[in-house]
Parts: C-alpha cells; structure tokens; sequence
C-alpha cells in the first residue's frame, strides 16, 4: 500500500513538473516580424554556390523542393531562422519555394533552443 502512494506521489510530481515546464516553454514564444532573404540553409551555411542573392536563386529554388530546410537571414542583424509553418507538418517547402531568394517580411512565433532559431510563420508579404 505504501508502495502505491509513493508510486502516485512520484508520478504527481513528474506530471505537475512538466507541466509547468511546458507552461513556462510556451511563454517564451513569442510573436516576431522579420525582413530579410529567404534561404536554403544548407547552402547557405556552407557557402555552397554563393549560398544566397539572385544568382543563387535557381539552387535555393531546386534545394527547398527537395526537402533541405529553408530559413530567412534577418537583413538588420544577420540572424539565421530556421521557417516551418506554424499549424500543420505539410506544405512548408512549397509555400516558400516562391521566396527562394527573395526579400520578404515573415510573421510568426519564435522558438530559441540551444542556439538554434525557430520561427514558426503564420504569414510572409513579399517586398
């Protein structure tokens, strides 16, 4: 019986713990705009074919169909976000491939993890 009740304490306090850790993730979304070049982030990266500008735009093009994940370099700061959409796990690539090398303005929330930027769009206006 003690066994049981320690067990359901333990798992209380594991269930009650993330929740407010996931709480606490959830505030730290928040809701950004930024304007810059829409990339293909493995070229971008590594430098691979210019990695960025109108020459590079029929690569970035040929990348972001083929599935590499596409980002957007921040035009004030240099910050590179890694865009997926914010509702949904299809259609991502597709509706950026457009932008490919574009400027655009692109709204969304923002997740920071291990230095790593993710903006989850909810909309793009092209400039």
């Amino acid at each position: 019986m003690k066994g049981i009740n320690l067990f359901s304490a333990v798992l209380l306090s594991l269930l009650l713990f993330v929740g407010i850790v996931s709480a606490q993730d959830k505030k730290e979304m928040k809701e950004i705009s930024v304007t810059g070049e829409i990339i293909d982030t493995k070229c971008y990266l590594t430098g691979m074919m210019g990695g960025r500008g109108p020459e590079h735009e029929d690569c970035a093009i040929a990348c972001i169909k083929g599935g590499l994940p596409p980002g957007i370099v921040e035009d004030k700061t240099g910050t590179v976000y890694i865009l997926a959409p914010e509702k949904g796990t299809k259609g991502g690539n597709e509706a950026l491939v457009q932008y490919a090398a574009k400027i655009v303005t692109v709204k969304g929330k923002v997740i920071e993890k291990g230095g790593s930027k993710l903006l989850l769009y909810s909309a793009i206006t092209a400039k």
